[in-house]
């Protein structure tokens, strides 16, 4: 058996996991900046953080009343009851048909604390709000808010924005005569959740502080008793979706930190100011998909959540780029994976040709017989020996390095395209044939058994000494794929079976 056969896939795999896993692992942080803190259980040099919220016991201003929010990007609802935001069906087009996704749910009248944009106070904080306004320009919708407790009035303005998934909330808080109380108010938010990824989905807290470090924790690992001063950027994402504070142009956001709520939904909890007199703030957040048409008209360091940024971000936003360009004519991701898996063999064709393994295996024989010219020569001369061997190598190379350039090339390929494949918002519930969502596994298995297969197919007319190796390894793919989306599973496939193909074709052209 050639080792060759065994040795070089089983390294290309395991150093391909390995890379994966180094060039885009998910990004967390455990840096502790000057920016931010570690809040502790007593008040000693920094004060405990506040995520508790009592209310005025005083009956609702009035009856409950939803207002619904009609925009290009999202169907919004919003509520008297903590002026808040009710709920939000994000839009999606997906084969010519308009699909929701809700990312806000409404909540019980027991989880009061739950609601989205609620503004909390240290003590009786409003509920029972009253809808002064409803108004529509051409570009946004607004809607005026005010409720008051015995110490102040609050009122709240929500900004949405129709054409991009912004929304905008000016707050005013104005002490009643009497009152000379200390006023602190919080904003709290909840991250993104979509009920069809259930166990599939994680949801991580982005944070960028005020000197501009990004970090990112899923949530399982995140420390909740850690908070940061002016965060530039605060809030939460899970796969496909980000609810992020964006601006603070008034300064609102003297610390940040996190609340825990039970199956691990995560709010980000915005602390203000401490105010004895009259102030307003305006604050703009991000409520949208992982689309990169969507973050750089709003802001392009959200960026930096996306699964295939990093040093590899350029390959990965060009392979999605051209994906993207096929499905404007295919209408159907899992074709336009096709059409891009046969671009990608095209340009490494004559790639392919030079570096066929008929000339690896040319050049090896070569390289053997005058490897074994010098060994006899110099027999007796250990030195010389060492001399010309490193000579030989200088000038002929390695035999069989040119045989697996083309591999290699496909190696930062394939690391970019199994990040697009597999966390693309375009590719969420993109059906292909016999699949529901091509940015899931394939479920019932057929992409991974057909790669196992076609991969058979083709060594069976290979050496038999060496077709035990070639069997292992088609599993070792096959399993290897069966762990991938769809999507990433149907580019594997199609490469094998283009690869068959061209083998095929050149074959019968050289028989010609």
């Amino acid at each position: 058996m050639n080792m060759k056969d065994l040795v070089v896939p089983i390294g290309l795999a395991v150093i391909s996991m390995l890379a994966l896993n180094y060039f885009f692992p998910n990004k967390t942080s455990t840096h502790v900046a000057e920016s931010s803190f570690i809040a502790p259980k007593e008040k000693k040099e920094y004060k405990p953080l506040n995520v508790e919220v009592d209310f005025y016991d005083q009956e609702s201003a009035g009856v409950l009343q939803i207002t619904n929010c009609e925009t290009e990007w999202a169907h919004l609802t919003f509520s008297t009851d903590g002026a808040s935001l009710n709920s939000l069906d994000f839009k999606r087009k997906s084969d010519g048909q308009e699909q929701l996704i809700r990312t806000v749910f409404p909540v019980l009248s027991t989880e009061r604390s739950e609601k989205a944009m609620l503004v909390g106070l240290q003590q009786a904080t409003p509920y029972g709000y009253t809808l002064l306004s409803s108004d529509e320009s051409e570009n946004i919708h607004s809607l005026v808010y005010i409720g008051s407790n015995d110490s102040c009035v609050i009122q709240k303005i929500f900004f949405v924005h129709k054409n991009i998934p912004q929304i905008d909330l000016a707050i005013e808080v104005m002490p009643k005569n009497n009152n000379h109380d200390a006023i602190e108010p919080r904003i709290f938010f909840p991250a993104p959740r979509v009920e069809d990824l259930k166990g599939s989905d994680v949801t991580s807290s982005i944070v960028i502080d005020q000197s501009g470090v990004f970090a990112k924790n899923n949530v399982g690992s995140l420390n909740i008793q850690k908070g940061w001063f002016n965060p530039s950027l605060f809030g939460s994402d899970n796969r496909y979706f980000i609810h992020a504070m964006i601006n603070d142009e008034d300064s609102f956001t003297q610390r940040a930190y996190y609340k825990l709520e039970e199956h691990n939904q995560l709010f980000s909890v915005l602390e203000g100011p401490t105010v004895t007199e009259k102030a307003s703030w305006k604050l703009s957040f991000y409520f949208g998909s992982k689309d990169l048409d969507s973050i750089a008209a709003i802001d392009e360091r959200l960026e930096k959540t996306l699964d295939y940024s990093g040093v590899l971000s350029f390959l990965a936003k060009l392979m999605l780029y051209v994906l993207n360009w096929f499905y404007s004519f295919l209408h159907n991701y899992g074709l336009a994976i096709i059409a891009l898996t046969l671009l990608i063999q095209i340009l490494l064709l004559p790639l392919s040709l030079r570096n066929s393994e008929e000339k690896f295996k040319k050049q090896q024989m070569d390289y053997q017989r005058e490897l074994a010219f010098i060994e006899q020569r110099f027999a007796g001369n250990p030195e010389k020996l060492l001399a010309e061997r490193t000579e030989l190598i200088r000038k002929k190379g390695l035999p069989g390095f040119g045989c697996l350039l083309p591999l290699l090339i496909q190696v930062p390929i394939f690391f970019a395209l199994s990040r697009v494949l597999s966390s693309s918002f375009e590719l969420y519930k993109a059906p292909f044939l016999w699949i529901p969502d091509l940015s899931l596994k394939d479920p019932y298995y057929i992409l991974p058994l057909l790669t196992i297969l076609i991969m058979l197919i083709s060594d069976m007319k290979g050496d038999p000494q060496q077709r035990m190796s070639k069997i292992a390894m088609a599993f070792v793919f096959g399993f290897f794929t069966a762990s991938f989306s769809a999507g990433l599973a149907l580019y594997i496939f199609m490469g094998r079976l283009l690869t068959v193909i061209q083998a095929r074709i050149m074959n019968y052209c050289k028989l010609v």
